[in-house]
Formats: C-alpha cells, sequence, structure tokens
C-alpha cells in the first residue's frame, strides 16, 4: 500500500463534519464554506481597532480630505445680492432710529421736574417729593401725607418735628427710610416717575436726634 494512502475516516479526524459546517452557515445542502479573510484581515488589521480616521461615524479619512475641498463654484444670484443690500438698509435704520431717541426725554411714566441747576436741595417738589441733591446725585424722596421733613445744614441730615432722622441718602437713623421716586437724568434734565416709589436704603438702627 503506497504511504500516502490516508483513509477518509483519518483525512477529516481534525475537522468538524459537513453537516456541522452546514449548520453554522446556514447552508441545508451541507455545503462546505471556505471563509475568505476581510480587506483589514488582508491589510493586516485587526478588525476591532475600529476605523483609521476619527471614531466610529467619521468619514473616511479621503473622504474627509475631498469633503473638505468642496467650494461653491456657481455664481450667486441677483436675488441674494438685492436680499443682502435690504437686509444691511434695515439694519442701518433700525440703529439709526435707535440712536435718535437714545437721547430723547423717556417716555410716560415720567415726567419733567425741572434742569438739574435750577434745583434746590432740601425743597419740596410736586404733591410729595423732596429733593436731595447730596451723595453725589439727584433724587426726589416720597413724603407721606402730612409729613414735614426739611434739610438741617449743621448736621447734613434729613429732619422732621416729630423728632425723625434721615441722612442725605434718606437712611432712617432709628426709624425707618425715606422711600424715592424712580428718576433719571437726561440732557441735564430730571425726569420723575411720580406714579411709583422705590425702597431706600436698610435703615440704621441707632437713632439721632433732631439738631435744628
Amino acid at each position: 500500500m503506497p504511504a500516502n494512502n490516508v483513509s477518509p475516516r483519518a483525512s477529516t479526524a481534525g475537522a468538524p463534519p459537513a453537516t456541522d459546517l452546514a449548520r453554522f452557515s446556514g447552508d441545508p445542502h451541507g455545503t462546505t464554506i471556505i471563509d475568505q479573510p476581510s480587506p483589514a484581515d488582508a491589510a493586516g488589521h485587526d478588525a476591532t481597532d475600529g476605523p483609521e480616521f476619527g471614531p466610529g461615524g467619521y468619514l473616511p479619512e479621503r473622504a474627509a480630505k475631498r469633503a473638505r475641498k468642496i467650494v461653491l463654484r456657481a455664481p450667486l444670484g441677483l436675488q441674494w445680492i438685492a436680499g443682502a443690500v435690504i437686509a444691511g438698509i434695515l439694519v442701518v435704520g433700525a440703529g439709526a432710529v435707535f440712536l435718535s431717541s437714545a437721547g430723547g426725554p423717556p417716555g410716560s411714566p415720567y415726567t419733567e421736574l425741572a434742569p438739574v441747576a435750577q434745583l434746590v436741595h432740601g425743597e419740596p417738589r410736586g404733591s410729595d417729593g423732596l429733593v436731595s441733591l447730596e451723595a453725589g446725585r439727584a433724587r426726589v424722596f416720597h413724603l407721606e401725607p402730612g409729613d414735614e421733613v426739611a434739610w438741617c445744614a449743621p448736621t447734613r441730615r434729613f429732619e422732621a418735628p416729630d423728632g425723625r432722622v434721615w441722612s442725605a441718602t434718606g437712611r432712617g437713623l432709628g426709624t425707618p427710610s425715606l422711600r424715592e421716586h424712580p428718576s433719571i437724568i437726561v440732557d441735564d434734565v430730571l425726569y420723575v416717575d411720580w406714579s411709583g416709589t422705590i425702597l431706600g436704603p436698610p435703615p440704621d438702627p441707632t437713632p439721632a436726634s433732631p439738631t435744628c
């Protein structure tokens, strides 16, 4: 018997039966399927390494380089140029309106009181206002009905006949602070909102006695 004569049973001793290969590959006829190496295996890369260019979902490197070279070659239509011109005109017009109205007097509910140069510190104004020009700004304090508050120059404080005392900023000294009408100065003119008031600074719990 020749030396290379091997029995069929011996030639398949180390391989799975054809039926097992068919079951694994889904071939009902028992055809033996030989796996072909993938492009990644042929190139010597591990299939689990992922793409070479960026994480999963990114374009391949060659496609990404090509995409970066894409430029708009078609000329812009006349409608695009006209639209850009109209948009520019609208922006310029809106800016001009804003600049022209920004320096004007405020609208309602503010009303003109007087130029700041004509105001006198400590004088009453309106039905419930008291002008203050101390502490680096012009303001109008709100007085409750029946209140009589006057400026005391020696102590630089506001005082009432009933013994209440406030600082130049309206801070109460042992009494609630004075409320203030909202005001704004435009072109050296003081405008006041007589319909509203804002809280004054927190009062000082230490009382003070009137001097004037």
